[in-house]
């Protein structure tokens, strides 16, 4: 690995102001264009709840320097990154794991009328409007990122192209040309804290698997909030958002290779950090493909469920995605397709979960046809043996 530093573009600002939608298509401009470009989503590499307060920057921090290397390592030109910021204080937890980045922080911002008009579009919690707003204001008070790019009534492709404009063609040129200097730096994580079960004990882990558009990361991420509700400190990673990188490697299209170390990577510092059990959603084509992840990870009880929808759910699903329906989550292939390119994946979604029940794959099947994701979650659980069935 080359000890030039990486160009890091973090892109920061209150709760609804877009910066993973402008992040990602920073990321998608950058890698058209041929530049070897990665995305991380800050949200994505800390899930691991219950967790005392205060300690998010410092989880997401070890997961990112803990994938750091892995990205390095597949040759990565740069790396954009999402995430709430409203300190340097709070930069120094993430700087001083990183000692080979170039940092370049640029803070987005819109009037408040035009951040409440995005988060109530996003379907979040009317509740919390106002508290965007203030963390808008006290952002607005502060003056530590490098650049602020006001994105007011701009699509999100002229917000990206402003973004890099600003920042003086990033990544080509960029203010610092060194590592930004917040404190003291290390080349790796620090060693965490040893708050984990015994090593001997096994580790419960659920792969939600099956086709596109099935549910795998919404019924997912809801087994996982059911079971930290229960007090029990779980994580849950998709490995979708962990391996964004390109153009891919051409042998590692699909960049499982990068997904599944960045999987071992991010959950070793979860478990370290006291996680008692662990849900992914991803897809696989086979669980041969799930058994080369879970290689990586030792001392682990897979279970696989596969969850299983027939051709008229798919394509229910298909196009409520394309017109923007389901989680906002970064880089979604099928939001904003025609009708044509959406009916085409749904045909292929229908192959796939096809040829995964000829195939027989999983542990167990989940058929999730007219039902809520709440009934599914419930399902999966008590098919998987009270999953994660661990005494409390």
């Amino acid at each position: 690995m080359s000890d030039v530093p990486l160009p890091l573009l973090w892109l920061s600002g209150p709760s609804g102001v877009g910066k993973s939608s402008v992040g990602w298509e920073v990321f998608a401009q950058l890698s058209r264009s041929g530049v070897k470009t990665a995305f991380v989503d800050g949200d994505q590499i800390s899930l691991c709840y219950p967790m005392p307060e205060g300690s998010t920057h410092r989880i997401r921090a070890r997961s990112l320097a803990a994938m750091w290397p892995n990205f390095r390592q597949e040759g990565v030109q740069c790396l954009v990154l999402a995430g709430f910021l409203d300190t340097p204080e709070e930069v120094r937890e993430y700087t001083a794991l990183l000692s080979d980045a170039a940092l370049t922080l640029c803070r987005l911002r819109v009037d408040s009328a035009e951040l409440k008009e995005r988060f109530l579009a996003r379907g979040w919690r009317p509740d919390l409007v106002e508290e965007a707003v203030a963390e808008a204001e006290a952002l607005d008070r502060g003056n530590f990122p490098d650049v602020c790019v006001d994105t007011d009534g701009l699509p999100v492709s002229e917000a990206a192209r402003l973004v890099r404009e600003l920042t003086g063609g990033w990544p080509c040129t960029f203010p610092t040309a060194t590592p930004r200097s917040f404190g003291n730096r290390q080349s790796h994580p620090p060693a965490p804290e040893a708050d984990a079960a015994p090593a001997s004990a096994p580790v419960p882990l659920l792969w939600l698997s099956g086709a596109t558009a099935v549910g795998k990361s919404t019924v997912g991420y809801e087994v996982f909030m059911r079971v930290y509700r229960t007090g029990m400190r779980a994580a849950y990673i998709d490995v979708k958002q962990i391996g964004a990188l390109r153009p891919a490697a051409d042998d590692d299209a699909d960049t499982h290779r990068l997904k599944a170390r960045n999987l071992a990577a991010i959950w070793a510092g979860y478990r370290a950090a006291g996680a008692q059990c662990l849900v992914v959603s991803g897809e696989a084509d086979s669980d041969d493909t799930v058994r080369g992840y879970a290689e990586l990870l030792p001392g682990m009880a897979l279970t696989v469920c596969r969850l299983h929808a027939g051709p008229a759910t798919l394509a229910e699903r298909v196009a409520h995605r394309g017109r923007g329906g389901g989680p906002a989550i970064p880089g979604d292939e099928l939001k904003g397709l025609g009708s044509d390119a959406l009916r085409r994946v749904a045909e292929r979604a229908a192959r796939e979960a096809e040829a995964l029940d000829r195939a027989g794959a999983g542990d167990l099947s989940v058929d999730t046809d007219g039902r809520s994701v709440q009934e599914v979650a419930a399902e999966v659980q008590a098919r998987s043996g009270d999953w994660p069935n661990l005494p409390r």
